[in-house]
């Protein structure tokens, strides 16, 4: 059941980011082309690449925790021992376990505040500035998904340290 949650996790993950990806360059080349080649600004674009962006850092940040790529420290790695470097992998992971949990404050807060607040840029083809919502539920969701596989990692990490205690 894990395995199969654990799945789709990773697949809304991965094409969340993929759309915001093909999205941003789709953007980026609409505004060049309408730029350079009509001579002519699109203001509306702005809006879509602040998102994409968005939510392209912090669903690339989640993958990057699950793939433990987000943070390692490896100095001095082969003169540790494998008890101190075991300490050392603790440490790092409790470190960026907390940070991710500040991250989920904060993420929970900006949503809160993204409620309240308005695009600065008008778009003219609705009748009022858009809510900042979708700009900071990035940061919320990315956030949960990071704090999903960053627990993912560590039950990994503590189930394989106990292992090769008990092989030991």
């Amino acid at each position: 059941m894990l395995k199969k949650i654990n799945t789709i996790m990773v697949n809304i993950a991965q094409t969340i980011s993929i759309i915001a990806i093909f999205l941003l360059a789709l953007s980026l080349f609409t505004g060049v082309l309408a730029r350079y080649v009509f001579l002519v600004s699109i203001p509306e674009i702005e809006p879509i690449r602040k998102f994409c962006i968005m939510w392209l850092v912090f669903m690339g940040s989640a993958l990057a925790i699950k793939d433990k790529e987000h943070l390692e420290i490896d100095i001095f790695t082969e003169y540790l021992s494998d008890r101190v470097a075991k300490v050392r992998d603790i440490i790092v992971y409790v470190l960026t376990f907390a940070a991710v949990i500040i991250l989920l404050f904060i993420g929970i807060a900006a949503f809160k505040a993204g409620l309240t607040r308005k695009e600065l840029v008008p778009i003219r083809f609705l009748s009022e500035r858009p809510s900042l919502t979708y700009y900071y539920s990035a940061f919320l969701v990315g956030t949960i998904f990071m704090v999903y596989f960053q627990v993912l990692n560590l039950k990994q990490f503590f189930r394989k340290g106990t292992k090769e205690v008990n092989d030991k």
